[in-house]
């Protein structure tokens, strides 16, 4: 049975590794980045505290436009679909907080304002508090949106 699901698991992934090999020269370099800028996210987060972090976020408890041009949108979508599609596949976590903090850095080299949350929810007495960011730009939640609404923002960062 779990070589089964390992030949699935392979099979899938050369899948995407062939459609990935089909997009534009623009999106592999864009993925380069996120591979990149995901280990550096990583290391920063490793070796220094937040409130050392939060200087380079945005102002504090300040929330970017929640309209955005077609421009700007297309270019979120874009940094999104990078950014989870690299992540999986770095040797090291690249959960929640490196995705936000990488797709910010990739905005803001764009011009493009964004919003990054920090949010916590208590979930049950074993696993005590938990926490999770995602980034907002405009309406597009462009890194973990779709867990969003399971925690409460404790803060935000906005450019």
């Amino acid at each position: 049975m779990g070589g089964c699901v390992i030949a699935i698991r392979t099979k899938r992934n050369i899948a995407r590794f062939r459609n990935f090999l089909r997009r534009p020269f623009s999106d592999h370099l864009l993925a380069l980045q996120a591979f990149v800028l995901l280990g550096m996210t990583r290391f920063l987060i490793n070796c220094f505290s937040f409130s050392k972090l939060e200087q380079y976020l945005g102002r504090r408890m300040q929330e970017s436009n929640t309209e955005d041009s077609d421009e700007s949108l297309f270019h979120a979508k874009r940094i999104s679909w990078a950014v989870r599609s690299v992540a999986p596949f770095t040797p090291w976590n690249s959960n929640c907080f490196p995705q936000a903090l990488t797709a910010k850095v990739l905005l803001r080299k764009k011009g493009i304002n964004s919003t990054l949350y920090v949010g916590a929810a208590f979930k049950t007495e074993e696993e005590g508090l938990r926490g999770h960011a995602w980034l907002r730009c405009g309406s597009y939640f462009v890194t973990g949106g779709d867990g969003a609404s399971q925690f409460g923002a404790i803060a935000s960062f906005s450019d």
